[in-house]
């Protein structure tokens, strides 16, 4: 389904930010979470009170021409039920629902990202269709599937906490990592506003930059000042065998 290629959480909080639904700092934190922990996008947002899923649910509908489901409501075939193993479904909080063919239609936790339905898609043989659902009915729903879900579910909250414990004892990030990228990006973001003479007009002084303008000129800035940075002297020449 070419269609998927578009769904990706950059995307979504362009237009997040556009619609000035979510904070700008919040959606960078959770590209940061997903980028770094393996943490879903959608998921942080929701989870983190910042963003309803029914409201979430909307905008991805509208905005990626997708269509709408509730799993709770959808008669599950049994042949659905097989197609993908469980642990695929516990990971990505996806729900089956029929096959037509090689065709999977499956109902997804509001969104799942074209990298992750292509890697699916490759490593199982399938071609995904899939439907705008919600987090909490699809949990409900695997939770009757499955009756070992809700444990897994429990399993993966701890393993969670283990590792934002470790994350938390480390020392901060170096320079130069991904999150220096957007610090660095706004910085260069603030400096492109500053007016060159008195006619300047500031006016989007007050406008938020995006993620990806962020990133963009972060990574810029990051390039650029290496190529300030001089180059290590090089190493002296070996001396000259003695003649015979």
């Amino acid at each position: 389904m070419k269609a998927i290629e578009k769904i990706t959480s950059v995307r979504l909080a362009e237009i997040l930010t556009e619609r000035a639904v979510v904070a700008s700092e919040v959606l960078t934190d959770a590209l940061y979470a997903q980028d770094k922990h393996g943490e879903p996008f959608v998921q942080v947002l929701v989870t983190g009170g910042h963003i309803t899923e029914w409201d979430l649910a909307k905008i991805v509908t509208e905005n990626f021409n997708l269509p709408f489901l509730m799993a709770g409501n959808y008669q599950i075939s049994d042949e659905a039920k097989k197609r993908l193993p469980k642990e695929v479904l516990f990971k990505h909080t996806m729900v089956p629902l029929d096959v037509f063919g090689d065709i999977l239609c499956v109902a997804m936790p509001v969104m799942l990202t074209c990298d992750e339905m292509n890697k699916i898609q490759k490593e199982h043989g399938v071609d995904l269709f899939p439907y705008v659902g919600l987090i909490s009915e699809n949990k409900k729903v695997l939770g009757d599937m499955h009756k070992d879900y809700v444990q897994w579910v429990e399993q993966e909250h701890k393993r969670h906490e283990e590792e934002a414990k470790k994350r938390a004892a480390k020392p901060s990030k170096p320079a130069g990592d991904w999150m220096s990228i957007f610090d660095a990006g706004e910085a260069a973001i603030h400096d492109k506003k500053k007016p060159t003479d008195k006619s300047a007009t500031p006016a989007s002084d007050g406008a938020a930059a995006d993620p990806m303008s962020l990133f963009d000129a972060g990574d810029a800035a990051i390039q650029e000042s290496k190529k300030k940075t001089p180059p290590p002297p090089a190493p002296p020449k070996p001396p000259s065998p003695p003649k015979k």
